[in-house]
């Protein structure tokens, strides 16, 4: 402990090394060890949220599942909140990529057959997040951080889908809708199905569920059936 005028202690000072390890830790770990430890402390969340839910989760149960300390935990992440938003973000990424991915389909049997492509790709990507999708809605009602970010997803990833209604409207081939409307009702439909079929376990077969929804789809987008 130092000495300050007058004798009394004052605080103690911080050597160099102990000042270059808090910039450090300031700093986050970056690198490719870095790199490494965050990917796996967000897998880690990721089976966390799927095995004991978004509420229950707690941050040694992230810790242990990773095999890290705190102390790595937190040189990346605040609390659990923050896991699961960088989650959530990557997989409103992967969202966003599917849905440009409709700007190709057209009328006729091959773009039906494109369109059944993507919906059972949606499906996929709606399994492999479904944790993260649970613990993201969980969350809206705890954090209006993840309802405003629930928001920002469905409108871009309904803009997208409206684009496609769009050009099935000004083509003629369909009767008129609005097509932002139309792109919310059909995300709406898709999200909330995928959620009870794959998260609550809904008793539906696979290639019934992405025959029937790619067939839903490709009325709504065109207005015909796939062979017109």
């Amino acid at each position: 402990m130092t000495r300050v005028a007058g004798g009394r202690p004052g605080p103690p000072m911080m050597s160099a090394v102990a000042k270059k390890a808090k910039s450090v830790q300031q700093e986050r770990v970056i690198g490719e060890q870095g790199e490494r430890t965050r990917v796996k402390l967000l897998e880690a969340a990721r089976q966390v949220f799927l095995e004991r839910g978004y509420s229950a989760a707690r941050v040694d149960d992230i810790t242990q599942k990773a095999g890290t300390s705190h102390g790595a935990f937190y040189l990346y992440f605040a609390n659990k909140q923050d896991v699961l938003e960088a989650l959530a973000v990557a997989t409103a990424d992967h969202m966003y990529a599917l849905a440009d991915e409709l700007e190709g389909i057209e009328v006729g049997e091959e773009g039906y057959e494109q369109l059944r492509a993507w919906v059972e790709r949606f499906v996929d990507e709606y399994e492999r997040h479904s944790p993260v999708i649970n613990a993201w809605i969980t969350a809206e009602m705890e954090d209006s951080r993840f309802d405003q970010l629930g928001r920002e997803v469905l409108g871009q990833f309904a803009g997208r889908i409206a684009h496609a209604i769009a050009r099935g409207v000004d083509a003629g081939l369909r009767h008129p809708v609005d097509p932002g409307t139309a792109a919310v009702a059909l995300v709406s439909m898709l999200e909330r199905f995928c959620y009870f079929w794959l998260v609550r376990g809904g008793p539906f077969k696979r290639d019934v569920v992405v025959d029937t929804i790619a067939a839903i789809w490709y009325e709504a987008l065109f207005g015909q059936r796939k062979r017109a």
